[in-house]
């Protein structure tokens, strides 16, 4: 009896073990999840959804989406700016061709500007962003961060009256 409930028991975890590495969603079925989730304000389970999506489904239109999704989860409601960071550097990556490439790029230089007050980090990573996508619709404010880095509002106000 013993022996049997032993050999039920790890024929049960073999089949859960096993349904772990395989969608049990379509990529749709996940980014609406993970929306719903978002909307919400179960931010983690909105971006175990997106990561569950971009796992199974790396080449659908929706894994960009969430990708992106799961990094301004992170930089905006979890406010953890060093990992998102690394979260907009694996898309530039991940996805170079993609849309939100220089949208991802562009944010990094505005968490080290805005989020980490760390002016090199930002120069050097609008810098890059500039030189990157120079037609990108971004750039201007990306050039005006750099001009105006470091600056107080009351100096920001006295250079717009002059």
């Amino acid at each position: 009896m013993k022996k049997n409930l032993a050999i039920l028991l790890s024929i049960i975890v073999l089949l859960a073990l096993g349904t772990c590495d395989k969608a049990t969603k379509s990529a749709d079925e996940y980014w609406k999840s993970g929306s719903a989730l978002y909307d919400v304000e179960n931010f983690k389970g909105a971006i175990k959804e997106y990561k569950s999506l971009c796992k199974f489904y790396p080449k659908d239109d929706y894994a960009i989406k969430a990708a992106f999704s799961i990094a301004e989860i992170t930089k905006n409601n979890l406010k953890d700016y060093s990992n998102a960071i690394k979260l907009y550097q694996q898309i530039e990556v991940k996805y170079p061709l993609s849309e939100k490439s220089p949208n991802a790029l562009f944010m990094i230089g505005y968490i080290y500007a805005n989020e980490l007050n760390d002016h090199g980090k930002a120069k050097k990573a609008y810098k890059y962003f500039i030189d990157k996508y120079p037609d990108h619709v971004l750039v201007s404010s990306a050039q005006w961060e750099i001009d105006n880095m470091g600056k107080t509002l009351e100096e920001l106000q006295n250079t717009e009256l002059n």
